[in-house]
């Protein structure tokens, strides 16, 4: 998000404090990021940036500049727009379907893996079917602990 609105990733972290919207909030020790619907953040950095505008450049009587609060809107408009295109290109992917699709890979991979011990079994000797199925089955179980999905809050730390 702050790529996407063009701002540092500390001042967003800031920004539920200030009273931004926020779907999910982030939880470092159970590995919970922090979830926002871009629209309402937008909307919210919207109405702020109109009572600043209003309170700087505000009349005595109270009254904006007509020329200053057509660029505020003018601005936000074309961030609207461009997050709608995004979203219209595909270049944006709500987080939690992402989530939700690699839970659902990781899930059928874990079913497909899981019947390895057996098959394998199933074409050796009978005698040794048994112990052959035991070192599979717990071999695979291992492998299928990394199939997690895990969340982290540093988008550096999907890069490493």
């Amino acid at each position: 998000m702050a790529d996407l609105l063009g701002y540092h990733r500390n001042t967003v972290m800031g920004w539920p404090k200030a009273g931004c919207p926020v779907v999910q909030e982030a939880d470092v020790a159970a590995n919970i990021a922090w979830v926002f619907d871009v629209a309402d953040v937008v909307r919210w950095l919207r109405n702020k940036d109109v009572k600043e505008a209003v309170g700087k450049y505000a009349t005595e009587d109270g009254e904006t500049p007509e020329g200053i609060s057509k660029a505020k809107k003018a601005k936000w408009a074309a961030i609207d727009q461009e997050i709608e295109t995004k979203k219209n290109l595909r270049t944006i992917i709500p987080v939690k379907y992402v989530l939700d699709q690699i839970s659902k890979d990781y899930a059928d991979v874990r079913a497909v893996v899981a019947k390895i011990p057996d098959i394998i079994a199933a074409n050796v000797e009978a005698s040794l079917a048994a112990h052959v199925r035991e070192i599979a089955d717990k071999q695979v179980r291992n492998a299928m602990k990394s199939l997690q999905v895990k969340v982290v809050d540093d988008p550096l730390e999907y890069e490493r």
